[in-house]
């Protein structure tokens, strides 16, 4: 289980710094990175990390953004298709995974692109509705 945050870059490059900034200043949160080789990294919100790992986009993955968009049309699989190269997988431990979705969120708020998931594709600001119904995470 795993989001999948496209990106505008055309291959995946680690933004750590940006991501750091975004997550402070529109998440209201420290993000660290625990670990990091090439494009594979463990990124931390609090006390729990989730791996990130980039790579271009691949068909399949406009083919599941396209289905997403058809079952709820909210207009992001043009924005996928024409202008995001590179994609970021996400790793998830369930569908509450709020440390797995601030991640996604964070990433898609530099990288500028949709996150799919859960068989929708939506942007950030769709994201932060879905953290905020996820409340606290130190409930």
């Amino acid at each position: 289980m795993s989001w999948l945050v496209f990106s505008q870059d055309d291959t995946p490059r680690l933004r750590v710094r940006e991501w750091q900034q975004n997550a402070s200043r529109f998440f209201e949160t420290e993000l660290q990175v625990r670990e990091s080789q090439g494009v594979v990294a463990k990124l931390a919100v609090g006390p729990a990390a989730r791996e990130i790992r980039g790579r271009v986009r691949e068909e399949n993955d406009l083919r599941d953004a396209l289905e997403a968009e058809n079952a709820r049309g909210n207009g992001m699989y043009d924005l996928a298709e024409r202008r995001c190269g590179s994609v970021w997988i996400v790793e998830r431990e369930g569908p509450e995974d709020r440390t797995a979705l601030v991640i996604a969120a964070v990433i898609a708020s530099v990288c500028l692109g949709p996150i799919l998931g859960d068989g929708a594709l939506f942007g950030v600001r769709t994201a932060r509705e879905k953290i905020d119904e996820l409340g606290s995470p130190y409930r």
